[in-house]
């Protein structure tokens, strides 16, 4: 059996691995897990489906089957000078870094209570699935389930384990990112008249984007209602130049009970009486997605954790396996919601010493059932 404070020093070592999905990819971080996962004495395989982008995945028995599942890559540093301690230190009990939380502590919980499994001979399969680019494009996760399908054969059930306060999380909102984007005519700024300013008609429409999103009617009583909220903006060539054209991208959240094409005929509905030139593209969508609490996997980690239920903050991608490959997921890590994204991201090491038995208790009623 792997000492319980082992989780410790492999988050350290992973978050010390950079893995940024806008420069870096997930090679160097992806060679770790496997190396490590087969000095634990089970097979795995590294799967580069792109340049530096790269898989894991490994599966322990045989028959029906549960997925363990985590990203390998993490968002930009942003402002380094507001980064305080070196990536993968611990000081009063938090362990910083970009990825701690979000989600290399995660995984490091499956991995260190892999090696309880080490001597036991499973019932039952385990699939651990360790992907990347889920920031961006979701593009490893899709890669499997697109390229790889066998290995989701009698997998039932999954567990992210994304940062949730060692709540089960059960439900998440959906998730759009819309553009929009708006013409106008070009002229000299001394002559205003003969042009149409697109930023003016596109700050109407922010408006009334920023109305509809304050008068949703929809409402689940887990995830409350949905959102529209801007994000950026860009338009115009110079102050001189009347501006022909503006654009901006926005994030629309869907509850139960909204749909992607329902809340595009919601934005054109708003938009319309403005009679502005413009276009909308959906450059990603992905509808809401609610487990059940009568669920089996549910039932069973509630009972090997005796942790409560809560909902996701943010889209994950329990959505698309369940979408693409009808597993059950539910959503169940050790970080912390508050600190992810942000400089200075932590994540605390008595969330990892419980998540790391939490986590060894699950597969362990798991694969003996």
């Amino acid at each position: 059996m792997a000492s319980e404070s082992d989780v410790i020093r492999l988050t350290a070592d992973l978050v010390s691995i950079k893995s940024d999905g806008l420069k870096d990819g997930e090679k160097e971080v992806a060679k770790y897990i496997h190396d490590y996962i087969r000095d634990s004495g089970f097979k795995s395989e590294l799967i580069e489906f792109a340049k530096n982008r790269c898989n894991v995945v490994a599966e322990i028995g045989r028959g029906e089957g549960l997925m363990l599942n985590g990203h390998m890559d993490t968002v930009p540093l942003g402002d380094t000078s507001k980064w305080k301690y070196q990536h993968g230190k611990v000081v009063n009990g938090r362990l910083y870094g970009r990825g701690a939380s979000d989600m290399k502590g995660g995984i490091a919980v499956i991995l260190a209570a892999l090696r309880d499994l080490k001597m036991q001979r499973p019932k039952r399969r385990l699939l651990l699935a360790f992907v990347a680019d889920e920031e961006l494009s979701l593009a490893g996760s899709t890669y499997l389930l697109k390229n790889r399908k066998k290995l989701f054969n009698k997998v039932r059930y999954g567990i992210i384990t994304e940062p949730t306060d060692l709540h089960i999380d059960l439900a998440q909102k959906g998730a759009m990112d819309i553009k929009l984007s708006v013409k106008g005519r070009s002229a000299h700024s001394s002559r205003p008249q003969l042009g149409r300013n697109a930023i003016v008609d596109m700050s109407r429409a922010v408006l009334a984007i920023d109305s509809l999103s304050r008068g949703l009617k929809v409402r689940d009583s887990m995830l409350g209602r949905g959102s529209l909220s801007v994000g950026r903006i860009s338009g115009g060539l110079a102050t001189n130049i009347v501006p022909d054209r503006c654009e901006i991208t926005f994030d629309r959240r869907l509850v139960p009970g909204e749909d992607l094409q329902g809340a595009i005929s919601q934005i054109r509905r708003a938009l319309d009486p403005l009679h502005i030139d413009y276009r909308l593209e959906v450059l990603f969508g992905k509808m809401p997605y609610k487990l059940p609490t009568s669920s089996y996997i549910a039932r069973l980690v509630r009972s090997a954790t005796g942790c409560g239920f809560g909902i996701s903050t943010g889209y994950t991608e329990a959505e698309l396996y369940n979408s693409m490959a009808g597993i059950d997921c539910l959503i169940f890590g050790p970080g912390t919601k508050r600190s992810i994204h942000e400089p200075n991201e932590y994540i605390s090491t008595a969330s990892l010493l419980k998540g790391r038995r939490y986590m060894a208790g699950i597969m362990n009623r798991w694969v003996n059932r």
